[in-house]
């Protein structure tokens, strides 16, 4: 659909030119309609922080919905952040896709999440 947008969250520090390699599977059409964001890697490939384990956290015990540091909840926090700065036009519809699972939670020491 013309008026659907693409954006990517890009969970690998330093791989800006990720964009031009996805570019490249794309039409000129859907080319235009696609943007990758690099601002929500919390340091790089299955890295994290207090805030993103913070946010995990909450979002568990709002919504019981159990994400990941490694993928998931680096998509989630970002689309919430996303969100709050108004990157979405007024009363978009998201659709929000990830097809990863819980095991990179497994290298948590025990107890650091509630789920």
């Amino acid at each position: 659909m013309p008026h659907q947008k693409i954006t990517g969250i890009n969970v690998l520090k330093g791989y800006e030119n990720i964009v031009n390699d996805i570019k490249v599977l794309l039409s000129n059409a859907e080319e235009k309609r696609f943007t990758i964001d690099n601002n929500y890697h919390f340091g790089g490939y299955a890295k994290h922080n207090e805030a993103l384990i913070s946010f995990m956290n909450n979002l568990w015990l709002q919504e019981q919905l159990p994400t990941d540091f490694v993928y998931t909840a680096k998509l989630f926090y970002a689309v919430k952040d996303m969100i709050a700065k108004n990157k979405f036009e007024a009363n978009a519809k998201l659709l929000i896709i990830h097809s990863g699972g819980l095991q990179g939670n497994l290298s948590l020491p025990n107890k650091t999440l509630l789920f």
